[in-house]
């Protein structure tokens, strides 16, 4: 009986500002306990949601684009199969070399010096280069149609350091006296 005497003897102002903190006590409960944490998790999936809707847009896009990026790949790929044509193995390349003398007795050269020079490895290591000293006699239309054949090779052989002597007459020709260095280049992948 004596706490219903306390309430009892409360005035209705003081009654009023008890109920009015038990109801503050209790939103502000509701509030730190329910509503702050729910908004938390509601912010973090916010945020993850539109992590995935960017991804989801992005990969729409790529899907777009995937026969564009299909066909680019297959053209990379034929583009890529041609130049590997073009850079044989180091077995091929030898021999790619020694198809030059061939095209030099087929021109009516006469090759006076063939010494096969140092490989070098490229310095991005992709490929190997075999240089070969050369040194020819020939007329001057040989050594044209010899240098166009050898540019018209499939595969890539450089020609550098060229020098011509000066012409000399033999037995009612004029012949030229020519040296260089061919060089062919081999791919890496070739030599096992």
């Amino acid at each position: 009986m004596a706490k219903l005497d306390l309430i009892e003897n409360i005035s209705p102002i003081q009654r009023w500002v008890i109920i009015g903190l038990l109801f503050i006590i209790i939103l502000g409960g509701f509030f730190y306990f329910v509503y702050m944490p729910k908004a938390e998790r509601k912010k973090t999936i916010d945020g993850e949601l539109s992590s995935l809707v960017n991804e989801i847009n992005i990969n729409m896009t790529k899907a777009r684009t995937l026969e564009d990026l299909k066909k680019q790949n297959a053209e990379l790929q034929r583009q890529l199969s041609e130049k590997k044509e073009q850079l044989p193995s180091e077995a091929e390349a030898e021999t790619l070399l020694k198809q030059i003398s061939d095209v030099g007795a087929g021109a009516n050269l006469d090759i006076k010096l063939w010494k096969p020079g140092e490989r070098k490895q490229s310095p991005d290591g992709l490929y190997i280069e075999l240089p070969v000293s050369i040194e020819i006699a020939g007329g001057y239309h040989s050594m044209a149609i010899f240098f166009d054949r050898i540019g018209k090779f499939p595969r890539i052989v450089n020609i550098s350091n060229l020098k011509i002597a000066s012409a000399k007459a033999e037995k009612d020709k004029i012949i030229l006296q020519s040296s260089f260095i061919a060089t062919a280049f081999a791919s890496k992948e070739g030599k096992k």
